[in-house]
Parts: C-alpha cells; structure tokens; sequence
C-alpha cells in the first residue's frame, strides 16, 4: 500500500477520516481512526504531542489535504500525489495474482487471524448499515462498501489461504450481510487466481456485498423458513435481484461491473437461473465467479431447514452441478485453485492411515495441499509437521472425515 506524507499544517478541518491517519516517523502507531473528523482540538492536541506530520493511504490524499493551504510543501504534494495516482491505476490494471506471494511461513500469522476475525464483525455490520441507508434515506455514495473492499485486498494480499480460510469456515451466519461479505471475500480470492485485475477484483467485492441489498426483512423471513418453500414463494424470493436493481439507483458513483456482479450472480450456465435466464457469455465473467462462491457459501453453511454440508460435499454437489451445465466450467475449476478439491481447513485422511488438516492450497494441483499431520497412523497426536503432498507422490488424501469421525479417531488412542 503506497503511503502520502501530510504536515500537520495541512489536513482540513471538518475532514471526516476515509483511513485511519499514522504517525509519519512510526508507521506502526496509529494517531486517528477511520471516520473520525478532523477537528483544530484534535490536531492541536497531535501537535502538542511533538508530531508534525501524519501518514495515510496515498488514494486518500484528496479527502484530508487542505489544497487552501498548500504550504511550502504544497506543490511538491500534488505533484507527487498525481504521480502515485497514476502508478496506483496502472497497477489496478494489472492482474493481482502478480502481486501474490505465500507467506515463508506455513503456520498461519496469530495477528492475521484475529485481524480477518475483527474485519468479519465490523464489515459485516458496516456492509448492514449502508443497506439501511441505502433503503431508507436519499442519494449516497459506494465509499463506505468500497473501502471495505480495498482492505479486504490489502487482507487477501497478506496470505490468500488465511484469508480463503476465514471466508470459507464460519458456519454461523447471524446475519444477511455476513453472507454477502464471505462470498464477496471468497469471490475476489477466486477471481486473483483466475488472474483478473485489481480494478476487476475490488468492483467484483462491491458487487457481492451490495447483491442482497434488495432482500427486505420480509423476504428474509421467508427465506429462512423450516420448510420447502412453495412454488409462488420461489416466485417471490426470485424478484429480489430487480429489488436490488432499484434500489442501487440511489448509489451515484457505482460502477457498471459492480452492478451487474450484484444483478447477475444468480443466473446460471444454462439458462436456468434469474432474473433474466442469461446464457453463458451473457453473463458477467464476474458475476459467473459471484455465482460459485455464492453457492459455495450458502452449502457450507447452516439454514434454519437444514444442517451445513461438509467443504467436500459442498465441492462435490458443485462438481455435479458444473457438470449439468449449472455453473461456468472455469469458474468453478477457480473454486478449486482457490480452495482445494479438499478445502482448506477440511480434516482428512491420508493413505499411510494418519489424519491431517488441509492447510494451505497448491493452485495447479488441487488435489495435493499442505496438510498438517494431526494424527499419525495409529492416532497418536502429532504437532508442527507440515506436509506438502507434491513433494510426497506416494501420499495421497484418502477421504475428508467429519467432526464426528475425527472424534472416533481421537478415541481410539484413548
């Protein structure tokens, strides 16, 4: 993440915070957080502590610089402002995937995984209240939704099989939005693997989060009912994409790939889906991608009428599904380089008898991850061995086990 250097002097007044602003000579100590304003008492009291100068997230410059009071410093700010803009932008059109990197360390980073949890709870409540703006008050602007997706990149960035992990494994879903920030999480970690752009990848973030901005509580109640639902019921849930359509005309600055990820993602391959029964290459690339992680997503989670399937099964019904022509063929081999055929996070058993957890995907051969040995052949607990199965031709996943196998496993060394 590039970073702008702004003295004190210069921020503007009444500036409410798009990023949260640091210390400029320690990029570690956060002074404001995002959404606060910017008021003289608040600045004057940075000033009192000796700071001179703040860093904040160069795309942002715009919002906080005071250009009325450009300073000494002001010509050379824009200048190397405009100079980051444009590098920024030719780096959005460029693939992500070119900026992947798995972490040296296979153990996930303890930080990282309390960070993705504290994203999941506040972005799933920020993606809630902007529904509620969008629904109840006038004009407004994508900004909130598009911040929440820039960061999701700078997260998925940090370690995509963490990041896929933390997408993929909450079975809870207290909430509608909850829902549309894990596909939008698992949609834009398929997408880099397919190479898209950042540009492409952070509007197709947008557009999940912003897809069930037309399921009114009155329809979420009937989506959540203990029961098959009837066919004028079906008929009913249906008109929620058209909702959506309407109610993004509120949103002035939204993107048309970000729109149609949110009104497409329910047709399907065939013909089959809705609103509009596309076909194939009618619909979005995108929003093809949006469709498998939906589905994903939704299998692998609980429902009021059902139990969450397991991450295999949940694979093998979409295997089955692509098959019948239901899903776009790359898309879904995408869920497979992003995921693994046996899930990241999945319990398995190996051929040489021991049990393992999938812990990191290998993209050209996914159906040989990293595991990480839990129990050795005759169910005694193993701890830290990493195993990468490419490099192990012999060893391969035998079956994906449930949490009521695993336990039959631990038993029988009690």
């Amino acid at each position: 993440m590039a970073t702008t250097v702004i003295p004190i002097r210069e921020l503007r007044v009444g500036a409410v915070l798009p990023a949260a602003i640091y210390d400029a000579d320690n990029s570690t100590v956060m002074l404001l957080n995002r959404g606060l304003s910017l008021t003289a008492e608040n600045l004057s009291r940075l000033q009192s502590r000796g700071i001179k100068a703040i860093s904040i997230d160069s795309r942002y410059v715009g919002s906080i610089w005071n250009t009325d009071n450009g300073g000494s410093t002001g010509i050379k700010l824009q200048k190397h402002h405009l100079s980051e803009q444009r590098q920024q932008n030719e780096a959005q059109r460029l693939p992500l995937s070119d900026r992947i990197a798995k972490p040296e360390e296979i153990e996930y980073n303890p930080t990282l995984i309390k960070q993705m949890m504290a994203n999941s709870r506040l972005h799933s409540q920020n993606v809630q209240s902007f529904y509620e703006s969008v629904r109840t008050g006038p004009r407004t602007r994508i900004e909130p939704i598009q911040g929440i997706s820039n960061q999701s990149i700078e997260m998925l960035l940090s370690d995509i099989d963490l990041f896929v992990k933390s997408a993929i494994q909450i079975e809870d879903e207290s909430n509608s939005c909850l829902h549309s920030y894990r596909v939008a999480n698992l949609t834009m970690s398929i997408a880099t693997v397919l190479g898209h752009t950042e540009q492409d990848i952070n509007q197709a973030g947008i557009g999940c989060m912003i897809a069930r901005i037309g399921i009114t509580p009155d329809l979420q109640r009937l989506m959540n009912v203990r029961r098959e639902l009837t066919t004028l019921e079906r008929l009913e849930v249906k008109k929620h994409p058209g909702l959506t359509w309407h109610a993004l005309e509120k949103i002035s600055d939204l993107s048309n790939t970000a729109r149609q990820v949110a009104w497409q993602m329910n047709e399907r391959w065939n013909g089959t889906g809705y609103p509009r029964g596309r076909i194939g290459n009618q619909i979005h690339p995108l929003a093809r991608i949006a469709a498998v992680a939906d589905v994903y997503i939704a299998l692998v989670s609980a429902r009021p009428y059902r139990p969450a399937m397991s991450p295999y099964q949940a694979i093998k019904l979409l295997l089955t599904d692509t098959q019948n022509m239901l899903f776009d063929p790359n898309a879904f081999r995408g869920l497979l380089k992003t995921t693994s055929l046996f899930p990241i996070g999945s319990i398995v058993e190996l051929s040489n008898g021991s049990v393992a957890e999938v812990f990191r995907n290998n993209t050209e051969s996914y159906d040989k991850p990293v595991v990480k040995t839990l129990l050795d052949s005759r169910c005694n607990p193993v701890s830290n061995r990493f195993v990468n199965l490419i490099e192990h031709p012999h060893l391969k996943i035998s079956d994906a086990l449930s949490p009521l196998e695993f336990d039959r496993h631990i038993q029988r060394n009690g």
